[in-house]
């Protein structure tokens, strides 16, 4: 494929280099709004901290999307279906500023929880469609570009959105949002091409077989939500179903997402182990899914995929999870001072780096620059290190911690931009939103280990030796670079 801009001329305000990053401004917006707004909402209702807990459940969509991701592939185009869920997020959003008003606390979960599932779509939505649009250099020079706008969504709805709500309450707040929301709309129903020829039309999904699934699936859905919000029925059951497991140390933390994330990666190697036959049974079946499952499972070495992807960002996972403790109880920072190193300079460096990253693997390739960069992102580790070790003896200055946060997070920002690369690489283009929705539910899988191992491993070691470990679990994942496939580009894949 080649570069929509070279192919035919390109209005500028229908150039890649704008939609890519208002999409994955738009991928950020509602997830952030999800993942920051809820808590603050209850908790000024007045609500339990039991029911403010349970807001946590909102992310599971992001965990189980890979359930119907097929269903984008099989129905409509990525396009369609990113602007009908905006359409509806919009219509949400405006929904809850008229409910906010009369606290009903119920139907506010259950609208947060629909637009957590159309928020999840959206990003499969969103990811399929770039792969769609871009050719394969293309989808490398811009990965900077879409870590950047993703960052800058949560930055806006997770600081100064929250502080226009405090100025003028709740229901213009979510009026606000809802008509951003709605100028992303407009903007994509304008830009985006159309680059796709639908399988089946959309309107197909909500006939015959597929219309009577959705709406079991959804009536479950929304019973589930309602028996938890009154009975809590579901997590007390889930409890009792897994105390065996979460009685061992750090286990008990593990939120149901993460549970999920783990789940997946268990039944993927478990049905790798029957693959043959799987293989056999899928050739008789007209299962999208079943098709979609089993061609990401028979590509080229899979389970050195599926190794590679989960450890690639386990020193990252390690460092972040112990990032703050370290730096507010040994080096002496304040959170207000941590917030301008790490989240705000730090945070910039990152970008920069993703930038100049996928820049430079669009025009030399990945094999040219992986090594450089999978060292910049894991050696730099090492900094914290020494930095433990220097403000054992004496006293930190903010510039000898600010150049700590801000050289890590430049070499966090490049390991960013190889590991949004590779990812692209292995999907399959025959089911670009299904793969990528099974790699996206995968790809935290190493937080969830930090976040299990990360308060033990740094109490028992110290931060100086916990630090050195961090690096040193990055070992295996550089080891395996030496035999994944797809550094050189995926092969197209045969007719079936």
């Amino acid at each position: 494929m080649e570069s929509l801009e070279k192919t035919k001329k390109v209005k500028w305000w229908k150039k890649p280099v704008l939609w890519v990053q208002t999409t994955y401004f738009a991928e950020g917006y509602p997830y952030t709004i999800i993942h920051s707004l809820p808590e603050i909402l209850f908790k000024e209702m007045g609500a339990s901290l039991e029911a403010i807990g349970l807001t946590s459940l909102f992310h599971l969509p992001w965990n189980l999307k890979f359930l119907w991701g097929p269903l984008l592939d099989q129905f409509g185009t990525k396009r369609l279906w990113l602007l009908w869920i905006e359409i509806f997020l919009s219509v949400l959003l405006v929904s809850l500023s008229f409910l906010v008003a009369g606290k009903t606390f119920f139907l506010i979960s259950v609208v947060l929880f629909l637009m957590a599932i159309l928020a999840a779509t959206h990003d499969i939505s969103i990811d399929g469609f770039y792969l769609e649009a871009l050719n394969e250099e293309d989808q490398a020079k811009y990965v900077g570009y879409r870590a950047m706008a993703w960052r800058v969504a949560y930055i806006l709805v997770s600081g100064p959105i929250v502080i226009f709500v405090g100025k003028v309450g709740w229901e213009l707040g979510f009026l606000a949002l809802a008509i951003m929301m709605f100028l992303l709309l407009f903007y994509h129903w304008k830009a985006l091409p159309k680059v796709e020829t639908p399988e089946n039309p959309l309107k197909a999904l909500f006939q015959g077989v597929w219309r009577w699934k959705i709406l079991a699936t959804s009536f479950l859905i929304a019973t589930g939500v309602a028996l938890e919000n009154s009975t809590h029925i579901i997590s007390q059951y889930w409890q009792k179903l897994t105390s065996p497991i979460t009685s061992l140390p750090g286990l008990s933390h593990l939120s149901a997402a993460q549970w999920v994330g783990l789940l997946l990666l268990v039944v993927l190697f478990v049905l790798l182990a029957f693959l043959p036959t799987l293989q056999r049974k899928v050739k008789k079946s007209e299962s999208p899914f079943a098709k979609a499952y089993i061609d990401f499972l028979s590509q080229e070495k899979i389970s050195l995929i599926l190794i590679f992807i989960v450890l690639y960002r386990a020193g990252e996972s390690f460092l972040t999870k112990m990032k703050y403790p370290f730096l507010k109880d040994v080096v002496g920072l304040t959170i207000d001072t941590y917030g301008l190193l790490n989240g705000t300079v730090g945070t910039l460096a990152g970008i920069i780096a993703t930038l100049l990253g996928g820049w430079l693997i669009a025009k030399q390739g990945l094999r040219r620059w992986i090594w450089p960069f999978v060292l910049a992102q894991n050696v730099l580790n090492l900094l914290y290190m020494w930095l433990a070790n220097y403000a054992s003896h004496q006293p930190v200055s903010l510039w000898v911690s600010g150049s700590v946060i801000c050289l890590e997070q430049f070499g966090a920002g490049l390991g960013t931009a190889v590991f949004m690369v590779y990812l692209l690489r292995c999907v399959d283009p025959r089911h670009k939103a299904a793969h990528m929705a099974i790699l996206t539910a995968l790809m935290s899988l190493s937080f969830t280990v930090a976040g299990v191992m990360s308060g033990f491993l740094a109490d028992a070691v110290g931060f100086s030796s916990y630090f050195g470990l961090s690096f040193l679990i990055t070992v295996p994942s550089m080891v395996m670079i030496l035999f994944i496939p797809h550094l050189d580009g995926r092969e197209k894949p045969e007719s079936p």
